[in-house]
């Protein structure tokens, strides 16, 4: 009779240790969601998009700044993407041409969005060249940020 007892004191030990245990996985678990994909819904960018309707761009953004460039046999390809707040402008060059020629024909599409829009986007240039000459000036990147008025390179 006292092994009895005292196995059945031990099962009462083991089943509220375990108990514990349970709980303790379940508490993790729920942290876990709570703090990885409870707020995983919403948007990527958080709010920091939340004044982005009083600098609306033209949904024909695009072709307005391909239309700059079109007059241009030196220029190829023109695409122009925008996420958040950022504006990517990448310009092909299908010829040679000095490097201050090309960041100044890439400025020029600054104007087509307009002086308020370019208080609240960045844009991000990138300028390549596919043309069959060699030319050791290709790719370049500039940057141009809300808080300034000048392209760097």
């Amino acid at each position: 009779m006292g092994k009895n007892k005292l196995n059945k004191s031990n099962n009462k030990v083991l089943l509220v240790l375990l108990g514990i245990l349970v709980v303790c996985f379940l508490a993790i678990g729920i942290l876990f969601y709570k703090y990885f994909y409870a707020g995983a819904s919403g948007s990527k960018y958080g709010n920091r998009l939340s004044e982005i309707e009083k600098y609306p761009l033209s949904d024909k953004l695009e072709d307005e700044i391909k239309s700059l460039y079109t007059d241009n046999s030196k220029v190829g390809e023109v695409k122009v993407t925008t996420e958040g707040r950022v504006i990517y402008i990448n310009i092909d060059f299908k010829e040679t041409m000095k490097l201050n020629e090309a960041e100044s024909l890439a400025e020029k599409s600054l104007d087509k969005i307009g002086e308020n829009n370019l208080t609240y986007y960045d844009v991000q240039f990138i300028l390549t060249y596919s043309g069959t000459e060699e030319n050791k000036n290709f790719p370049v990147f500039g940057a141009k940020s809300s808080n300034s008025l000048k392209v760097v390179w």
